[in-house]
């Protein structure tokens, strides 16, 4: 029960980080709740749960500003990545994962900060079926599905509003075929299903504040907060696995 409430506290704390950056939950939560002692397949389907929860409201408050033919080259190109990943997750022994996991929060991270700082590049037609590809690969097998996405929107530099929105269409419609893949392979924590449930409020009030301060704020220089947190613990994670 101590081990559910710390973990249930790290949650909300971090649903306000991703509510403020737009991406960040998985990228921060993933290498904290590993590092609080929960399994891989638990920290996968928790925060798989909660991003398609806490991504409902925002889309909809946002729906003016989705583009649905890049949400569904993302999400197209997830599916098949989602099911690879489902089968790797159930196939490996649980501790390389976890090395790839910080390894990937920490390049995903940078890479991020670096889309950051530089132009952006003449946009290429096949980007978001790869990036969504990506996504789902990493998505169940560390939860780290938004990475992708968010790097490839952030070098469009998007507006904020469309940023937030085509990543909450993104997150529901993919992290839901994700679980569906988890339910059907084996990988889903029924512990974090119960988990979940008890965190589920907290987390979503978290995640309205965050959103809201992020759409009224400039919220650059806070990603910048996100990704260097991001970074310090997902070599922590990788370091202590």
């Amino acid at each position: 029960m101590t081990t559910l409430l710390l973990g249930g506290l790290l949650a909300a704390a971090v649903a306000v980080v991703a509510g403020v950056s737009g991406f960040g939950f998985g990228l921060v939560a993933t290498p904290l709740l590993l590092l609080a002692g929960f399994s891989l397949p638990f920290v996968v389907t928790v925060n798989l749960l909660i991003s398609v929860a806490t991504r409902v409201s925002v889309a909809y408050r946002l729906r003016r500003s989705i583009d649905p033919v890049r949400v569904g080259l993302l999400v197209a190109g997830a599916v098949p990545g989602l099911y690879l990943g489902a089968r790797l997750l159930a196939s490996v022994d649980a501790r390389p994962v976890k090395i790839a996991a910080g390894l990937v929060t920490m390049l995903g991270a940078a890479a991020l900060v670096l889309a950051e700082r530089r132009a952006p590049r003449v946009r290429w037609a096949g980007a978001p079926i790869v990036a969504g590809f990506a996504g789902g690969l990493l998505g169940t097998t560390t939860s780290l599905i938004g990475i992708p996405a968010a790097l490839l929107l952030a070098r469009q530099r998007l507006a904020t509003a469309s940023f937030f929105a085509d990543l909450s269409v993104y997150f529901i419609v993919a992290g839901s075929i994700g679980l569906a893949v988890l339910a059907a392979t084996g990988g889903l924590s029924h512990r974090a299903l119960a988990a979940f449930v008890l965190w589920l409020p907290l987390v979503v009030v978290a995640n309205l504040i965050g959103t809201t301060v992020g759409l009224r704020l400039p919220a650059r220089g806070f990603r910048f907060v996100v990704l260097g947190l991001a970074f310090v613990a997902g070599a922590v994670t990788a370091a202590t696995a």
